[in-house]
């Protein structure tokens, strides 16, 4: 069993069953321990708000992943963005340019390796995976 920290292009990936999803499935429920920032929520939240608002989603699918992430997310170890995650997200990156929302992710999993151990980030945002394997993090490579 592996710990791992979700990151949430794979999130939304395996909450609307989009390519992967199965595999995503898969890491999450052979996991040890699953971890996540705290912007995992709302960006999964405004994702699928904007996914109704411009008619790729139904509201009833909306309401039916959100259920489905809020039931999951009970059960994972929620990271606060923290000072310590703000100070690493304006230092250099191993593959600048990088989104904000992407660095948050990043510092926040290597926080959580320096403290727990390295964990396996599940994402299929080829940046973060790029950014992950720089800062010494595993990635899942099959996603």
């Amino acid at each position: 069993m592996t710990d791992i920290y979700a990151e949430s292009s794979a999130v939304l990936r395996w909450l609307l069953g989009a390519p992967n999803a199965d595999q995503i499935e898969e890491l999450l429920a052979s996991a040890a321990r699953i971890t996540t920032s705290a912007i995992t929520s709302p960006e999964v939240g405004r994702t699928l708000r904007r996914l109704v608002a411009t008619q790729a989603l139904s509201p009833e699918a909306r309401d039916r992943a959100w259920v489905r992430f809020k039931s999951a997310i009970a059960h994972w170890t929620v990271y606060a963005v923290t000072d310590e995650v703000l100070a690493r997200v304006s230092e250099v990156f191993p593959g600048e340019p990088l989104r904000t929302v992407d660095a948050i992710h990043l510092a926040t999993a290597a926080q959580y390796g320096a403290e727990i151990g390295v964990p396996l980030v599940v994402s299929t945002d080829d940046r973060v995976k790029r950014n992950a394997l720089g800062l010494g993090l595993l990635v899942s490579d099959s996603l």
